[in-house]
């Protein structure tokens, strides 16, 4: 994706320009003022801000990814180029390029984006949102990823992946379904099985946490559904080359389904709600999950053999630690939804596919236990499901 060479300008004194008034910028740097008046405008309101944050160094870190990453985008083609050669970077170090935006300056020194002269995109994310501890800070989630969006940086679904895992161990997998519902602006699309999976997951994991309390399991039910909402968008349709012959699409995958499916359970079972209209709802996922998922087959036999080519799409269910992290909630909505289903025939259809996933992570478990490489978040998980030491 192209970087956006458009400028932003609010009301008569809010216009962005190059130069400063007080003093002039040589001739060779390209006529900045007749560069910048020559590019489309937009409304200054879209320039990244960044709320004061909870330490000293996070706000140090987001002031440098907006000044380095984000900001550069609003300057013209030639002047990026400029930035980045080092040809220039003596002319930089004397006569810096000046943007002003809404009465803020920004003034650009050369900038060496291979000898760790600029911070690295995937890197300084995520260590930012690890500092996040305040609701001020986590208000930064989302004008980061549509700052970063902006200017171009690309981030791929494994960093993408490993963003949700972050934001999700730290309580926070709604902000992130926020970001997904400005997609096309965030850049954050929910268009891969291990991403969805892994923000349901953690969807879920708040509702346990609760200890089944009623508000958050409802709440954690309309998120795992806002989900399969945004699934069925235009904004977060995989790409075709994405797209596996034979596979289910997102919002028809059995695994995705199981988590309304086990939220909405643990209503009924846990939380002691008659509801008709849960009930019927507990009913129609349940019929819905049997009828995609054929008796007596092991889950990751759902999935065309090429999906587990991509670590991704289905080959992360192949690392055994991660595999129960991601079923084990499902094992356990399995269990809740045979108990609240209103038909025994579909109690017992449940019943089936849980014995045959509970085999799987039986095994899964085995294996983690007897490596001393694997991570110990799948028996975590299976832990605080169905106790354990």
């Amino acid at each position: 994706m192209s970087r956006r060479t458009v400028l932003s300008a609010v009301g008569g004194n809010g216009a962005v320009f190059e130069a400063a008034a007080a003093r002039r910028i040589p001739q060779c740097m390209a006529a900045p003022q007749r560069s910048f008046s020559s590019t489309a405008q937009r409304n200054a309101t879209q320039i990244t801000h960044f709320k004061p944050a909870s330490s000293p160094e996070l706000d140090a870190l987001l002031s440098t990814i907006r000044h380095q990453i984000i900001m550069p985008a609003y300057l013209t083609e030639t002047q990026r180029k400029r930035l980045y050669s080092s040809r220039w970077e003596k002319r930089l170090a004397q006569d810096p390029i000046v943007m002003e935006v809404d009465g803020e300056v920004f003034r650009f020194r050369h900038l060496e984006p291979f000898k760790g002269g600029m911070v690295n995109t995937r890197k300084s994310i995520g260590q930012a949102v690890s500092q996040f501890s305040t609701d001020a800070d986590w208000e930064n989630l989302r004008p980061l990823l549509e700052g970063v969006h902006n200017a171009g940086r690309r981030l791929s679904d494994t960093f993408l992946v490993k963003l949700v895992r972050i934001v999700g161990e730290k309580g926070h997998a709604d902000d992130l379904i926020e970001c997904a519902r400005g997609a096309r602006r965030t850049g954050f699309r929910l268009d891969r099985p291990e991403k969805v999976n892994e923000l349901l997951h953690y969807v879920q994991l708040k509702a346990v946490d609760a200890a089944w309390a009623r508000p958050q399991t409802e709440q954690a039910l309309r998120r795992a559904e806002l989900v399969i909402e945004l699934l069925q968008s235009d904004a977060h349709a995989p790409a075709e080359d994405a797209i596996v012959e034979g596979s289910l699409p997102l919002h028809r995958d059995p695994q995705v389904l199981m988590a309304p499916l086990h939220l909405a359970a643990a209503l009924v079972v846990k939380g002691g709600v008659t509801d008709a209209k849960v009930v019927e709802k507990v009913d129609k996922l349940a019929d819905t999950v049997v009828r995609l998922w054929p008796a007596d087959t092991p889950l990751r036999k759902l999935y065309p053999i090429k999906e587990f080519l991509d670590e991704v799409q289905m080959g992360y269910l192949l690392q055994p630690s991660k595999f129960v992290a991601i079923t084990t909630p499902l094992l356990h909505g399995l269990d809740l939804a045979a108990q609240a289903v209103s038909s025994p025939e579909l109690a017992a259809q449940l019943r089936s596919r849980h014995q045959v996933l509970e085999s799987d992570i039986q095994k899964a478990l085995r294996e983690v236990q007897s490596s001393n490489k694997a991570s110990h978040r799948g028996k975590a998980v299976y832990n605080k499901f169905f106790g354990g030491a």
